[in-house]
């Protein structure tokens, strides 16, 4: 089902082609001409193209209602993009190391761990399950550059199907000079969301 704001942008985008069509197409108006013809010569004349009140209250009309449309969509994708990048911005918290009593605790701990990667593999299909394989065998996390090397895909393809398992909950990607580092979400990684 598509969301109340997927569906506005639409409505939006398809208003502003819409007298983005019909602004440019009275704007392109062809120029009347008239062949003039004496004495077995003829002459072309290319009248001016006049606008009428009617056309010009069109014309207003439109370039303010797509003005409106643009000014909606660029300021509802830049609140968009303000909200992701705050998203990524994440203030890291020190590393608590859990010392366990016994190795039996810790053995059990890795097992629930490898059991909750192993049940998102199942889920996954095709080339994300490879690349969540690929993370989960480097430890939970490596650079996006390395993953791109080590599975032979493409950036783009990398970046795409990162983004994809980001907005799921399954990755998390932090910037990391001028790649990103990319790990596990926390809870594939054994740890526990306590504040």
């Amino acid at each position: 089902m598509i969301s109340r704001k997927t569906g506005t942008m639409v409505l939006a985008g398809a208003v502003l082609m819409v007298t983005g069509v019909i602004v440019t197409s009275m704007l392109l108006a062809t120029k009347p001409s008239i062949i003039q013809i004496n004495d077995g010569t003829f002459k072309i004349l290319e009248l001016p193209y006049t606008y009428t009140k009617n056309d010009a209250y069109v014309l207003v009309i439109g370039s303010a209602v797509g003005g409106m449309m643009l000014s909606y969509i660029f300021t509802t994708l830049l609140a968009a993009g303000k909200s992701e990048v705050k998203d990524m911005i994440t203030t890291e918290k020190p590393v608590e190391i859990q010392v366990s009593h016994t190795d039996i605790a810790a053995s059990a701990d890795v097992k629930e761990e490898s059991l909750l990667i192993e049940a998102v593999l199942t889920a996954l299909e095709g080339d994300e399950k490879k690349l969540v394989k690929e993370i989960a065998d480097h430890g939970g996390e490596m650079l996006q550059n390395e993953l791109v090397l080590s599975l032979n895909f493409s950036k783009a393809k990398v970046s795409r199907m990162l983004t994809d398992l980001e907005k799921r909950g399954l990755v998390l990607k932090k910037q990391y000079g001028l790649t990103n580092k990319v790990a596990l979400a926390g809870k594939l990684r054994g740890e526990n969301n306590e504040k």
